[in-house]
């Protein structure tokens, strides 16, 4: 199996309980839209990132850290640095947790994996159904033996994403960017910036009059949604210099695992990690 790993930030831009699912901007969730941006997209962005606030202008997506054939490691790999992304607008899915068992839990739909670099592409789809390829997570929400095979398990306080981001501390975290928002509020004169700066500080001043076991703020930088399935749709695998070295599988399913966490509402950012393994066998 060549198993290749990878890691990086995530974006995406949405509404959160108890606002609902579809809100546009935001109000009474810890996610709000602010002056200078455009309306929420849900969209998950593994690259490309939209309307990246301070301090994730300059974000390092999810990328191929590394390679391995047989359990043995490819330093050289053509694939390490590789983007890695989910293309075809994908959204997670839960809507206020009506539509999943648990209010750890989210789908992601559709779920279109993708690696690229330069002009090799390798593409798989994942279906809830391979011989009803049309179904949505929306169709199928209420069958727990298609659902659930999609569907993460949840872990609240994660050592594992606390040790990854050096987020040890959620309420330190919280006032850390308060005192680096107001910094820059300080020496920012466009007044459409300084309403949005100043918007996201007063967010974070809010945290010290919530009340409950766990703020939202600080339970979503402590979260970690496990996913774990095989893909199982349609391969596409554009390697015209056979850079790769090799044939991929296309008939038989790719283990892919991988884990999003970290979550920041402040700035819509999260952590993305995992591996995904593929069939293959070398060839000159």
């Amino acid at each position: 199996m060549l198993n290749i790993q990878f890691e990086g930030w995530f974006q995406c831009r949405f509404a959160t309980d108890p606002d609902p699912t579809n809100d546009p901007r935001g109000l009474s969730g810890p996610t709000q839209v602010v002056p200078g941006e455009p309306e929420f997209d849900r969209l998950i962005r593994l690259n490309d990132f939209s309307f990246a606030r301070y301090p994730f202008e300059d974000a390092k997506g999810v990328t191929v850290t590394s390679v391995s054939y047989q359990q043995e490691t490819q330093a050289t790999h053509f694939l390490v640095g590789a983007s890695v992304d989910l293309i075809d607008r994908p959204q997670f899915h839960q809507r206020n947790q009506i539509t999943v068992p648990s209010a750890l839990q989210s789908a992601i739909d559709p779920f279109h994996f993708q690696i690229s670099k330069e002009d090799v592409i390798i593409r798989r789809t994942d279906f809830w159904d391979p011989t009803n390829p049309k179904l949505t997570f929306n169709d199928v929400f209420s069958d727990p033996a298609i659902a659930n095979r999609r569907l993460n398990t949840g872990v609240i306080q994660s050592p594992e994403v606390a040790e990854q981001l050096g987020i040890l501390n959620y309420g330190q975290y919280r006032l850390n960017r308060k005192a680096a928002l107001e910094a820059l509020l300080e020496e920012t004169t466009d007044p459409v910036k300084r309403a949005g700066l100043e918007k996201r500080i007063r967010n974070i001043r809010t945290d010290k009059t919530q009340t409950g076991v766990m703020l939202a703020a600080t339970q979503f930088l402590g979260l970690q949604a496990i996913y774990g399935f095989d893909i199982n749709g349609i391969t596409s695998i554009e390697d015209p210099g056979n850079k790769l070295g090799g044939e991929i599988g296309y008939s038989q399913n790719w283990p892919l695992s991988f884990w999003m966490g970290g979550y920041d509402v402040d700035t819509f950012f999260g952590y993305m990690k995992g591996t995904l393994s593929i069939p293959f066998y070398p060839r000159k």
